[in-house]
């Protein structure tokens, strides 16, 4: 598993959640602020950390490339 960011007990606030999937399956979760700093939990091993800056921008188009899938997470 790789879990990057701030961590739970941050004073840091989310105000995004998001669910990442791969071939109709939860692969991960993300939150984020909005267009800013990002932490997420991914399990697949074709994951491919985007590196720094740690934005939700950089973390999607790295999901998209590898065919993965970032939606709301209700």
């Amino acid at each position: 598993m790789q879990e990057y960011g701030h961590g739970a007990g941050s004073a840091m606030p989310y105000d995004y959640r998001y669910q990442v999937t791969k071939d109709g399956k939860r692969v991960g979760s993300v939150e984020a602020e909005y267009h800013g700093r990002a932490v997420w939990s991914i399990e697949h091993p074709d994951f491919v950390d985007p590196g720094e800056p740690r934005t939700i921008e950089r973390l999607d188009q790295a999901l998209y490339a590898a065919g993965f899938e970032i939606m709301p997470d209700d």
